[in-house]
């Protein structure tokens, strides 16, 4: 993939694992990655094939909602928001009908299972970085 730094190593090697227990059976990258593997393919086809899987509106797209958010709250409030003007701000959201809560339930499904894991690892690696530190306060 182009990454060598043991970081990325480690981070890839916890994201497949989180996803390999989270959906143990009934998961595309599961399915797939199986499909490709009984044609007897290259097994690195297999998985890329499984990872693949993972950019999709299953598992991927739910992250990747919420990280525009998460930015877009940044541009509008500044990487230093309070946990009271998150609180406005988000208030302000729902009042105003945006589509707001189907992406915060459906993130926060996901958080619930992995939170802990992936949450050790950025705290980690990224311990100063404001985007995370705005994901611990919606926390």
């Amino acid at each position: 993939m182009g990454f060598d730094s043991p970081q990325m190593q480690e981070l890839m090697r916890l994201y497949v694992t989180i996803h390999r227990i989270a959906k143990v059976g009934l998961s595309v990258p599961i399915l797939v990655g199986h499909l490709v593997a009984s044609a007897l393919s290259d097994p690195y086809l297999s998985f890329a094939a499984a990872l693949n899987g993972l950019a999709g509106p299953l598992h991927g797209l739910p992250n990747q909602e919420v990280l525009l958010w998460i930015k877009t709250v940044v541009e509008e409030c500044g990487e230093n928001i309070t946990t009271e003007q998150l609180k406005d701000h988000v208030w302000k959201i729902l009042n105003s009908e945006r589509l707001f809560l189907d992406l915060v339930m459906e993130f926060c499904v996901k958080l619930i299972q992995d939170i802990h894991v992936k949450g050790e690892f950025a705290l980690k690696h990224l311990p100063d970085d404001p985007l995370l530190q705005l994901v611990v306060t919606l926390y």
